[in-house]
């Protein structure tokens, strides 16, 4: 039993709100409470500002977040516990246009219009960002205007109304390269509907954080049960949950490119 808890609350952001995310964060509760030998409650919140909120007030112990999030909670005490082994390979942010539009290279964005996830998305706005720069392209100057879409699909809609010229997306290529085995645009206009124009460096994973105010042993046990979750899963419990089929270990430097991103 996780000494001195008596039950423990594991929030993620807004993910997976639907029926399938309450039956997976059922049965993740289930799987760690035995791990840890105590309740375990698993909600998904309304935001990421609220994650936050619940993690830096104690009502939470356990936080499942995207590495810009953590970049901007560490500083408030939290404690990186693990990450998420990604089940395919690199993931990148991509930098997307029509396969049949007029934009088919980087020197055809002056002037364009883009659409970006979130200020905070790693592959829909900020690596996309940082690749443009190091290819020596300012986005502030380069695109006519910028819009905020809010998620991943609200970009590839923006691009496929005609309201966006280019979009921000996720991809998975294949390890040490830019081909893309998979899209955010694949579900909505098929492999080939889209052009890839950029693909961003590789993007740490998602990280599982606890809250300020544990003990040093209190996190080993954490960590520990968190290592362990792939054990005897027959299910792909963690996959479907996460995105990977296991947790790893994990270190704050690797997430320094974040930092870098963020500060672009």
């Amino acid at each position: 039993m996780l000494r001195d808890v008596q039950a423990l609350t594991f929030a993620m952001g807004p993910v997976h709100r639907d029926s399938e995310g309450r039956r997976l964060r059922a049965r993740l509760a289930e799987r760690l409470g035995a791990r840890l030998g105590i309740p375990v409650e698993v909600v998904s919140t309304a935001s990421y500002a609220e994650l936050a909120t619940l993690m830096s007030d104690g009502s939470a112990q356990l936080g499942w977040m995207p590495p810009a999030i953590f970049a901007r909670l560490e500083a408030g005490g939290l404690h990186l516990l693990a990450a998420v082994e990604r089940s395919l390979g690199g993931y990148r942010g991509v930098l997307f246009a029509p396969a049949d539009g007029a934009v088919k290279s980087l020197e055809d964005l002056r002037g364009k219009r883009v659409a970006w996830v979130d200020r905070d998305s790693c592959a829909g706005y900020l690596f996309v960002k940082l690749a443009l720069q190091q290819a020596g392209l300012d986005p502030a100057e380069l695109f006519a205007s910028e819009h905020f879409e809010g998620s991943h699909g609200g970009v590839i809609r923006a691009v496929l109304r005609g309201d966006a010229d280019v979009g921000a997306t996720h991809a998975q290529t294949r390890p040490e390269s830019d081909d893309v085995l998979l899209a955010g645009w694949h579900p909505y206009a098929g492999r080939d509907g889209m052009r890839a124009l950029l693909v961003s460096p590789t993007i740490p994973p998602d990280v599982i954080c606890a809250a300020p105010g544990l003990d040093p042993e209190q996190l080993d046990e954490l960590r520990h049960a968190l290592l362990s979750l792939h054990e005897g899963d027959v299910d792909d419990l963690l996959d479907e949950l996460f995105g990977g089929a296991r947790l790893i270990g994990a270190k704050t430097t690797s997430y320094d490119p974040v930092r870098v991103a963020m500060q672009g």
